[in-house]
């Protein structure tokens, strides 16, 4: 059609200057004449033949199936071959190595596999592959090969599970989300994060009391989806539910025991370069005897500042957490005093509880520096007390290459780490595609 509007200005116009110039009834300007004649006669011929082409295209992607009547073969229909997605035949694989260096001014035993003091370690190496399943699930596996003890390995699976996205034959109302398989629990900030993730070189205190030296890890199944919040667009509220093995945790008191639970509540609000989080975790396994019983929660905050026009250059973090257990460990000692008969039992003493807060100021795009104090009771005599304090600077080269240099100085009525002071050189690198890691971590 614009090809022919085309054709009819370009004649109007030059019969409007011919006639100037030519005689009107001059041979050269009828053969002129007949000539855009039939030009413009084959143009409308390719147009009209171009529209029904479209229309018969048109008509034979309406007569197609849909996805969804797709799903439904007719009897007649030969059952559909099976599919694989690119993907599933080229996971994204991911190697990560995480290297460690310590000075100390005491001896530093690690109770099952000796002096870990004054060394040079590859703490760490995962291999990360990651895939799209198909439309409505994604696929992780991650092997850690993990080093407490300077040139010996235990290979270990840190990570193994399928994250549902959806379901073929439902929507995802709330945005609702399944993992199944082995992962790191929803239990507080922290826990969540792998070795190399961690914006410090060693976990905090609490966490390695109370979860566990490597955190808390175990298999199970996973619910996540976001509760509404009408009364104000800049909030939201996620929930998870886990059902997960118990005897995974270190406040677990039995090896292997029933089926445990964990459920994690989590705010979020936003106001402008400034964001707010609080969460909640408990963590409970029932048990008919009251000694095996096991409730642990966890109270966690976090602010961070990103200004939006210096994003990459500048932000300011401000954390923190706390755990404490409903009950006293069932394998909880009595102290001294007690047991002398000095003093009657308290009840509420001899639950354990501990906490963490950090801070954390990137001054420009490479280099961050913070602070973190740790304080906490041990599970099995809350009236041992540890403390620690905790400065670091990390520097960036690129997301793929990351150095760290932190020191630690230690409080505790456990003599054999009573003030200890410890310094810490680490460097941690990613061989391949960079995998997902939590916003407010780094960069």
């Amino acid at each position: 059609m614009r090809r022919t509007i085309a054709v009819a200005f370009i004649f109007f116009s030059f019969t409007r200057v011919l006639p100037a110039q030519t005689p009107a009834g001059s041979p050269d300007i009828a053969a002129l004449k007949a000539q855009l004649d039939a030009l413009k006669a084959d143009y409308e011929k390719r147009i009209a033949d171009l529209e029904k082409q479209l229309q018969d295209v048109q008509t034979q992607m309406l007569q197609m199936p849909t996805a969804e009547t797709a799903l439904i073969p007719t009897p007649a229909a030969a059952p559909p071959a099976p599919t694989t997605t690119f993907g599933a035949l080229n996971p994204a694989i991911t190697a990560i190595g995480n290297f460690v260096g310590r000075g100390d001014n005491q001896k530093v035993f690690n109770f099952e596999r000796g002096r870990i003091d004054n060394t040079l370690s590859l703490r760490e190496a995962e291999l990360d592959f990651r895939v799209p399943i198909d439309p409505y699930a994604d696929g992780v596996f991650i092997p850690a090969f993990e080093s407490d003890e300077p040139g010996k390995f235990e290979v270990d699976v840190e990570e193994a599970y399928i994250n549902l996205k959806k379901l073929p034959f439902a929507g995802t109302p709330l945005g609702l989300k399944f993992q199944i398989g082995r992962f790191r629990p929803a239990f507080g900030k922290f826990n969540l994060l792998h070795t190399h993730d961690l914006p410090w070189t060693m976990r905090p205190l609490p966490t390695q009391e109370f979860l566990g030296d490597d955190g808390f890890i175990s298999q199970g199944f996973s619910s996540d989806f976001f509760l509404p919040t009408p009364w104000d667009e800049n909030q939201s509220l996620n929930a998870r539910f886990q059902v997960l093995t118990a005897g995974d945790v270190r406040v677990q008191p039995l090896p292997h025991g029933r089926l445990s639970c964990l459920g994690n509540l989590r705010w979020f609000k936003t106001i402008g370069s400034h964001n707010t989080e609080l969460g909640w975790s408990t963590y409970w396994h029932p048990s008919q005897q009251a000694d095996n019983k096991v409730a642990l929660n966890a109270l966690d905050f976090m602010y961070r500042w990103k200004p939006f026009r210096q994003g990459e250059w500048r932000s300011f973090l401000l954390g923190g957490e706390m755990m404490f257990s409903n009950a006293q460990h069932p394998d909880a000692e009595e102290p001294a005093d007690v047991a002398l008969n000095l003093t009657e039992i308290n009840p509420s003493n001899r639950k354990p509880y501990g906490g963490s807060v950090f801070t954390q100021w990137q001054f420009d795009r490479r280099k961050y520096a913070g602070v973190r104090w740790d304080y906490t009771t041990t599970i099995v005599d809350p009236s041992l007390i540890r403390r620690s304090f905790t400065p670091n600077f990390t520097y960036y080269f690129s997301e793929f290459l990351r150095m760290r240099l932190s020191y630690e100085h230690r409080w505790s009525s456990i003599l054999a780490e009573n003030k200890r002071n410890s310094f810490f050189a680490e460097l941690n690198w990613v061989f391949g595609s960079h995998p997902p890691e939590p916003f407010w971590v780094n960069k």
